[in-house]
């Protein structure tokens, strides 16, 4: 049976290497026949958290927020690929998912795919990464 799933990556850099991950993970989840979309955070151009969707009022919420609001409540499930900054998570992807709460991530599994230029392929960033979608 296939899933809607969404491929979410956090890379503001010049130079974006995850990409290719992000790009494989979507590559990959289509050949078993899911519906999948890629997510880019710097594509969808969320400014540093300020207000979060929960705080405007119905249908007030920027385009870009509404309409990613309404992908995040469909989903049957997202795959972060999670870059590895400084041993920790990565900013860009950490704003965005910082924007919705509750009612956009809940009830829903999450898997995390991690890359860095380190020999540990970005290990810390998927622990700092799963106390916080645990609680999502």
């Amino acid at each position: 049976m296939p899933h809607q799933f969404l491929v979410l990556y956090g890379s503001y850099r010049e130079n974006r290497a995850g990409i290719r991950l992000a790009d494989y993970t979507v590559a990959q989840l289509r050949t078993r026949g899911h519906d999948v979309e890629l997510i880019d955070a710097k594509a969808v151009g969320l400014p540093l958290l300020d207000k979060r969707y929960i705080d405007y009022a119905r249908g007030e919420a920027p385009a870009n927020m509404e309409t990613l609001a309404s992908k995040l409540k469909a989903a049957d499930g997202f795959v972060f690929v999670a870059g590895e900054y400084n041993w920790g998570m990565q900013p860009g992807l950490k704003n965005l998912v910082d924007h919705f709460g509750n009612p956009e991530w809940s009830r829903r599994p999450a898997g995390i795919v991690t890359y860095s230029a380190g020999r540990f392929a970005g290990a810390r960033s998927g622990a700092a990464w799963h106390p916080t979608l645990t609680s999502l």
